[in-house]
């Protein structure tokens, strides 16, 4: 059975239609084919786009024997990235029925069935077979779960002797005021950002070894205020081609999300671990 807990309500989530619009506009109907490539610009919800997925295949040194699981897969964007571009088979592990449902059509749609295996249920739950998989990724989805040291045991116990764990993710930069608080846990659903010291302790206390930490904050401080101005240009566009409440709900998603990053206190991290 899934369960949603809430995360449905936020901005990114809302008027999930967004994405069969954008490929109507490029002549592309609800039951045809789509080329992986065409998607591109509708499913990468996280920072970065592609460029992200790929300096994690990089890292990772995945091949096309590679077995992946994403945590918090979302519409499917990173995984039919890494199916396509890797080869790599991938399994997306995602939450809200809804999401999870749009993601397995467009996989389908993108001839990616046999590289793409797309499960429903909650993370810290899931029956994940162990020593399964090679690596485990997550990009901006395990801040939204609110036991990460269980989650961190499930993952651990997934991977394969030396297989990684690679996420991107917030962390607290330093003390969150009450009005970020509000953000933070009202429209951006977040519910377990801490320091990173606390995080790699978490990973070493799941089993992990060689955990290493990349500072992104600076990164992502431009990118979403790039991304708050470049969306805020674009509005009479939008709301032309999709409504007012889909460019509203973003909008305010986008916006706490840049407040939070230029008022100092969250930051964020990519964190690379091993397991023994």
């Amino acid at each position: 059975m899934c369960d949603d807990g809430g995360i449905e309500s936020i901005g990114l989530y809302t008027n999930l239609d967004r994405v069969a619009r954008g490929l109507a506009s490029l002549g592309i109907a609800s039951s045809d084919p789509i080329a992986p490539e065409q998607l591109f610009p509708f499913d990468q919800w996280h920072y970065h786009g592609t460029a992200a997925l790929a300096e994690a295949a990089r890292s990772l040194a995945l091949g096309a024997q590679s077995r992946v699981l994403e945590i918090g897969s979302g519409i499917g964007g990173p995984a039919r990235y890494l199916a396509h571009t890797v080869g790599c088979h991938v399994c997306a592990l995602e939450l809200q029925p809804k999401v999870h449902d749009i993601a397995r059509d467009l996989t389908h749609r993108c001839g990616l069935d046999e590289r793409v295996t797309h499960l429903c249920g909650d993370a810290l739950s899931y029956p994940l077979p162990p020593a399964e998989y090679d690596a485990v990724v997550s990009w901006l989805a395990v801040l939204h779960i609110p036991d990460r040291p269980r989650l961190l045991r499930q993952i651990a116990g997934s991977l394969r002797p030396g297989g990684a764990f690679f996420v991107e993710d917030f962390v607290a930069q330093r003390a969150f005021g009450e009005p970020e608080q509000r953000d933070l846990r009202e429209i951006v659903y977040a519910v377990s950002v801490t320091r990173v010291e606390e995080y790699t302790a978490d990973l070493h206390a799941a089993g992990f070894v060689r955990v290493a930490a990349t500072d992104m904050t600076e990164e992502w401080t431009a990118f979403v205020t790039q991304r708050l101005t470049a969306w805020r240009a674009n509005r009479e566009t939008y709301t032309r081609d999709h409504t007012e409440a889909a460019y509203a709900a973003q909008e305010t998603f986008y916006a706490a999300v840049a407040r939070l990053f230029e008022g100092g206190s969250l930051g964020g991290v990519r964190l690379v671990a091993y397991a023994p």
